[in-house]
């Protein structure tokens, strides 16, 4: 059985081809750039990311599309950006991919189907798939459903408007 490390620096298509199937859980500290998106995990709590890619090959017979099945699951900390106080964000993916020639024909099928698709290129890992997959999860902007806490008073808002002087200024003038 291969680590973690490196089923995760596999390159993907030749991974799907030879018929790969995985379960894991993998740390969030494994996947760099998800983590500096997130705010650090509790102390002794660890956050795992459970989960799955299966490939498949469709239609052997005859156009022997090699095609993908990757879910996710993660549950990670970010700040409410209503509030700014941290909240917890489940983070899920189910999606299908289908590898295709080139860049140029993904481009051009893109409009028509529903499933994701990928073009061979080595620097396609496991780990970069299942990174950007998760990094797409997230929300936009993070914010509760409902924020109990009002936004902290600023130690500044009792000064003056800065420009009430100059409208006093103008009025002198008529």
């Amino acid at each position: 059985m291969k680590t973690l490390d490196t089923l995760l620096s596999l390159e993907l298509q030749p991974w799907a081809m030879a018929g790969g199937a995985t379960t894991q859980s993998t740390p969030l500290a494994t996947l760099s750039r998800v983590a500096q998106a997130c705010l650090a995990p509790a102390e002794r709590q660890a956050t795992v990311c459970e989960w799955q890619l299966q490939s498949q090959l469709r239609h052997p017979d005859t156009l022997k599309q090699l095609w993908l099945h990757l879910k996710a699951s993660l549950t990670v900390a970010q700040t409410c950006q209503r509030c700014l106080l941290p909240m917890q964000v489940d983070l899920s993916v189910d999606r299908h991919f289908r590898f295709v020639a080139d860049e140029a024909t993904a481009l051009a099928e893109d409009d028509d189907c529903e499933e994701d698709l990928l073009s061979p290129a080595p620097e396609l890992t496991l780990q970069t798939l299942l990174e950007d997959e998760l990094l797409l999860a997230m929300p936009l902007i993070p914010r509760h459903t409902t924020c109990d806490k009002p936004l902290p008073q600023s130690p500044d808002q009792d000064l003056p408007h800065p420009f009430a002087a100059l409208a006093g200024l103008k009025l002198g003038k008529q």
